[in-house]
């Protein structure tokens, strides 16, 4: 009789500690939770030839290379055919949450980007 009891007891408890453990559905949906400590700040840095892609997708469609020069990016195919706005170019070229847009080395776009 006693061994039943504490066979219980303990089946008692550990089904206890597995509910506390799995937590609700609506937790379980939501994901895994990040705190602000693991957000990272990252420079990314895009090439005039990626920054084409954005020039031919919303500048013009001849356009296959970009470059920023003067705070603007300058579209470029057979000549200048136009220009776009980097912070929008950065928000094209990458899903991350884009901080800002900066000159780059050798007119390259440089996002800075959260992660």
């Amino acid at each position: 009789m006693l061994r039943r009891v504490l066979a219980t007891a303990a089946c008692a408890v550990l089904a206890g500690a597995a509910v506390l453990t799995l937590g609700s559905p609506a937790q379980a949906a939501a994901g895994p939770a990040r705190s602000a400590a693991s957000l990272v700040t990252v420079d990314l840095v895009f090439s005039p030839l990626y920054v084409g892609d954005y020039c031919r997708a919303k500048v013009n469609s001849a356009a296959y290379i970009g470059f920023y020069r003067n705070n603007s990016i300058s579209c470029h195919g057979s000549g200048y055919l136009g220009q776009g706005d980097p912070y929008l170019a950065c928000k094209y070229l990458t899903t991350d949450v884009v901080m800002s847009a900066l000159p780059g080395p050798y007119e390259a776009l440089l996002c800075r980007v959260i992660r």
